[in-house]
């Protein structure tokens, strides 16, 4: 064979390989989707908790179907959640398999009436995906652009059709749209919030069987109204009822997790044997009570008042479980300042609402500090109880029933208020704790005649299974207030305007923008109890934004548009050069 026309065989065969080659990796690139993650809070990759939930949707019969209502003509930054959404469904596909499909839709298609009729069934009446109304200037008018940035995931659940809404971005009222500076934030806090809002969307619809669990009634414990923000953040996850003893044997028997909130009466020995032989059947306690009692009003109007023991006596059955807590109060100068007109600017130093110092533990991994008024001192007995909720180190804890004093501050140095004397270690008081395992029964010496020697009780010395128990030493850590007013249709409770589980109160009153952890705190005991783990990695997750540095831009931009302008064509050049004398030298005749 000619020799040159070896040569353009040679190289007509290696053009062919490349084209294959190239056409190939296209073709698989688009049916698959991998990237290997090099950031250091892993941005790019799926939490391990969404992975171990995602890897359970392919044992679904019926597959989960998502429409995406963000598409068109859209601007650079929603361009690029945009994408980013797409690049996450992808990930989910790679674990769920076919059981997850997504569409993106573009609502402003079609006709007017088309347009108008879509737009009535997306909104469904304020309680389906809210739209976004941008403002930007073009060509020296004022533009507006409405966005529907959400999606609607449908699912068939045993031969019923299930629908939820997840909100990807936030929904802008008439009257006060976002204007395009404002986007590049609004975009970043969706990212961080995306994996969240989808695996909780999911959650919600593909629940074939939620856990049960029961809000205690009947010692004073707070009611429906008080725990309103609390119930509606578990109730598209779990099944939620009221529940009151009453004595009965069974009462517990269909419940997976029961939750005490702020109890003020005591409890019988048969309350208690109730609550002892759910713990020992398995059952998930979640207390959150005060050993003492304290009349705010009093506290308010008189600037003191004497704290009381209740003696609810639930602190004695938690007691034998490994926690024991005190009759005091834990103060903390990292604390939320009480709002009060009497005092210099409103604002009084009040060292009995504390800021919680978190610990590793995951139930309280990358959240906002918790906030709670009068805490008691939850000391471990046991080497089972692991502390969640601490105090800093400058901190201290009162007497026993102490007397509470509004301008307790004035007792401490305004500029260096130092709580803890160096002669007396108290740093690390502990207000949270949780244990896990299995228990010996409270009653294991103890007599209650009517139930152990009836049959149907079917006493355990011991647990049977494992369980979950977890303690905060304050009961309204997860209250809300609210207020009875009389209306037509009768009487009618009236709520905040903020989400008091969000902002502390006397925060929102001093006009202090801080973010509290109660809301995300409340989900993760929730979750950690009933064995929900995953949720709290996923939630617990957090993308750091990082900002530019104005500063070295000024000074290395020149140096870095160089770079970006001269390197990629020296690299050309370069290997157009090394290419040439390589066919030189190759095919240079001897």
């Amino acid at each position: 064979m000619n020799y040159k026309v070896k040569g353009a065989y040679y190289q007509w065969l290696v053009f062919c390989i490349v084209l294959v080659a190239v056409v190939l990796i296209n073709i698989i690139g688009h049916f698959t989707s991998y990237r290997i993650d090099m950031t250091s809070d892993n941005r790019y990759s799926l939490a391990d908790g969404s992975i171990s939930y995602l890897k359970d949707i392919q044992k679904l019969e019926n597959r989960i179907s998502i429409k995406i209502y963000l598409e068109g003509e859209l601007p650079s930054e929603l361009r690029s959640y945009r994408n980013s959404l797409e690049e996450k469904l992808k990930d989910f596909k790679r674990y769920a398999g076919d059981r997850i499909e997504y569409t993106f839709i573009n609502p402003n298609e079609g006709s007017d009436e088309d347009k108008q009729l879509l737009f009535e069934q997306i909104y469904n009446k304020g309680s389906g995906v809210l739209p976004m109304e941008i403002t930007f200037s073009k060509n020296a008018k004022e533009t507006k652009l409405m966005l529907w940035p959400g999606a609607v995931l449908s699912f068939t659940l045993n031969g019923i059709p299930q629908e939820t809404v997840v909100q990807l971005l936030p929904g802008t009222s008439v009257d006060r749209p976002f204007s395009m500076y404002q986007m590049p934030e609004v975009v970043e806090k969706g990212l961080n919030d995306l994996e969240y809002n989808l695996i909780s969307a999911l959650r919600r619809l593909s629940s074939l069987k939620k856990k049960k669990i029961g809000f205690l009634q009947g010692h004073g414990e707070l009611n429906q109204y008080e725990t309103k923000i609390a119930r509606l953040l578990i109730a598209p996850y779990y099944n939620i009822q009221d529940i009151e003893l009453q004595n009965n044997i069974h009462a517990l028997d269909d419940f997976d997790g029961l939750i005490i909130a702020d109890p003020k009466r005591n409890f019988s020995d048969k309350d208690l044997y109730l609550i002892d032989q759910f713990v020992m059947r398995g059952g998930n306690l979640m207390c959150f009570m005060n050993t003492l009692e304290i009349n705010k009003d009093t506290l308010l109007r008189q600037g003191f008042t004497h704290s009381e023991r209740k003696n609810i006596r639930l602190n004695d059955l938690l007691f034998d479980y490994g926690f024991k807590i005190k009759d005091n109060l834990i103060m903390d100068v990292n604390s939320v300042p009480k709002f009060d007109r009497r005092f210099n600017e409103s604002r009084v130093n009040w060292y009995y609402q504390l800021l919680s110092t978190n610990t590793t533990h995951p139930t309280v991994k990358n959240i906002e500090p918790i906030a709670l008024e009068f805490a008691n001192q939850i000391e471990p007995i046991n080497d089972n109880v692991t502390p969640v909720l601490i105090s800093s180190k400058n901190s201290n804890y009162t007497g026993l029933a102490p007397i509470v004093e509004l301008n307790m501050a004035s007792n401490f140095d305004p500029l260096n208020p130092v709580l803890s004397p160096d002669d007396k270690i108290t740093n690390n008081l502990c207000f949270a704790a949780t244990s896990e395992g299995k228990y010996r029964s409270y009653f294991n010496n103890r007599i209650v005649a009517d139930f152990i020697n009836n049959p149907d009780s079917k006493f355990l010395k011991e647990s049977k299974t494992p369980a979950n128990i977890f303690v905060v030493s304050n009961g309204t850590f997860l209250a809300n207030t609210y207020r009875m007013s009389q209306t037509r249709q009768g009487p009618k409770a009236d709520f905040k305007g903020f989400n008091e589980l969000k902002m502390n109160a006397d925060d929102v009153a001093l006009n202090t923008k801080r973010a509290i952890g109660n809301q995300d705190f409340f989900l993760n005991i929730v979750d950690f109890v009933m064995g929900e783990n995953y949720m709290l990695d996923i939630r617990s997750r957090q993308i750091d934004v990082r900002e530019i540095d104005k500063s070295k831009i000024q000074i290395f931009a020149n140096f870095y548009k160089t770079i970006n302008l001269f390197v990629p064509i020296s690299i050309i050049l370069l290997l157009g050069v090394t290419l040439n004398f390589y066919r030189m030298r190759r095919y240079k005749k001897y």
